[in-house]
């Protein structure tokens, strides 16, 4: 007799559908099988049942930058990402101006406590402004539970100099860790701002010239380079073209440990949604911007056949007003850059990915949880329907079609760039740890049953060799 058993639904497992019971107890999956029995039972028929998604890049909660904050907390951000299907989240302890890294942790550890209803893990972040002790900090934070770091290339008071990039590369391989990596060109992203401006060419659209797919591109060659001197693990945050998703195949066919993540916008949003009107195309502006329907095609094929590993919504929640600012006509050096998503972000890809059969069952259970657990470090308790691991599960109407838009959702955000859009299947029921989050429809979890998760980092003996390790008189 389980404490609880999900009956009769089309369950998602590791090695395909299965028609069976999960016996949950003590908040772990304890059981798959036929004919379980429970002292509490929830009715999965025409229901699939699938694995909590893991949502491993999202903000909420930052410090001001710019002059405008998030408009999602650690509530509201979770129960939106509950409602969405999602159970866990790993999002960034992000620096304020002149805040160190492990500062930024404590901030973040202190705005999630008892608010947040799902698991949740953080990232690092590093600036030119948070600290010169990179080293004593990261290794400090390995000891706490993170495993992971994120760099910028770009953005005034975020974008990293390359000796500062190579310091945090070889403190990561030593420590096991990946490193997350916005990468865009700053310089040139500076340079053409600036003529697009003496030019008079501030439309929104001009976004997309600002920070054009060569931008993207030389950066993230960079980086694998960087990544490939070191012997470090690297993610690239949000490849949003053609160029980019071909440079990681590239650093892959010469052995280094790169990863590709990629977002719904770029999938569903183009570059022509920025040629509107100024009003209407800033519910579009985000970095890198949207691109051309040929990246569109290139992404999709990457997320099939393997290219793209992983499927997060870079959620960055700003109010409308705040997000156009004071300006008369919005224009790209105006608006601030950045879209919810993280309560879309999965019913997108079941809609258009999974039922459409674009996508495999494997396929979709490695972009939208298995990856995410294992290379942030979670697999130990998440990815995956499976006995010891935590029952973090949502039970999806598969046929339910419903129509995407602001009075759907859940974030405090007060546009979704997907208004309008329909879709097929929608997450009823989401349990985290066995215990209902959300219930046929309804939100059950009070804020603070969410807990933070200490992640594991990857043996660094098993890291690549950097450089300086190599011995080049021996190749054949």
């Amino acid at each position: 007799m389980h404490e609880l058993v999900i009956k009769g639904g089309r369950v998602a497992l590791d090695d395909g559908w299965a028609d069976c019971d999960i016996g949950i107890d003590d908040g772990r999956i304890s059981a798959i099988g036929n004919g379980l029995s429970g002292e509490t039972l929830i009715d999965a028929a025409k229901r699939w049942v699938m694995p909590g998604g893991i949502d491993a890049h999202c903000h909420l909660d930052q410090p001001v930058w710019g002059g405008a904050g998030n408009a999602d907390d650690f509530e509201s951000g979770t129960i939106s990402a509950a409602f969405g299907g999602t159970t866990c989240i790993v999002p960034f302890g992000m620096p304020g101006p002149d805040m160190s890294t492990i500062g930024a942790i404590d901030r973040t550890l202190d705005r999630a406590a008892g608010r947040a209803v799902i698991d949740y893990g953080l990232h690092a972040v590093v600036t030119m402004g948070t600290g010169a002790d990179v080293e004593q900090q990261l290794s400090e934070l390995a000891g706490r539970g993170i495993a992971s770091v994120k760099l910028f290339m770009t953005y005034q008071g975020f974008a990293v100099d390359d000796d500062l990039f190579f310091k945090v590369l070889d403190t990561a391989h030593n420590l096991g860790w990946i490193v997350m990596v916005h990468a865009e060109n700053d310089a040139a992203i500076r340079r053409t701002r600036q003529r697009l401006i003496d030019l008079g060419r501030t439309d929104i659209r001009y976004h997309v010239v600002a920070h054009s797919e060569t931008m993207e591109r030389e950066a993230t060659h960079r980086a694998l380079a960087f990544a490939e001197m070191t012997g470090a693990r690297m993610t690239i945050v949000h490849v949003s073209s053609w160029q980019s998703a071909e440079e990681v195949a590239r650093a892959r066919s010469r052995g280094v440990d790169a990863i590709a993540e990629t977002c719904p916008q770029y999938l569903f949003i183009g570059s022509a949604d920025l040629d509107r009107p100024a009003v209407d195309a800033a519910r579009f502006v985000f970095s890198p911007p949207p691109r051309s329907p040929r990246s569109h095609q290139h992404l999709w094929q990457a997320l099939i056949d393997g290219g793209i590993d992983l499927w997060s919504s870079d959620h960055s929640p700003y109010f409308f007003a705040d997000k156009i600012g004071k300006a008369e006509t919005p224009g790209f050096t105006t608006t601030l850059s950045g879209i919810p998503g993280i309560e879309t972000r999965l019913p997108l890809l079941f809609s258009e990915g999974l039922l459409t059969g674009r996508l495999t069952l494997d396929r979709y259970l490695d972009l939208t949880s298995r990856n995410a657990a294992a290379i942030y470090g979670l697999a130990n308790r998440k990815g995956s329907i499976a006995v010891g691991l935590d029952a973090d599960l949502a039970l999806w109407d598969p046929e339910v079609r419903w129509t995407l838009g602001h009075a759907a959702l859940h974030s405090r955000v007060d546009f979704t760039p997907y208004e309008g859009r329909t879709v097929t299947g929608k997450p009823t029921s989401v349990l985290v740890r066995g215990v209902p989050v959300i219930a046929d429809g309804v939100l059950k979890a009070k804020p603070g049953f969410g807990q933070f998760l200490p992640r594991t980092a990857a043996d660094p003996a098993r890291s690549g060799k950097p450089v300086e390790e190599t011995t080049p008189w021996l190749d054949a």
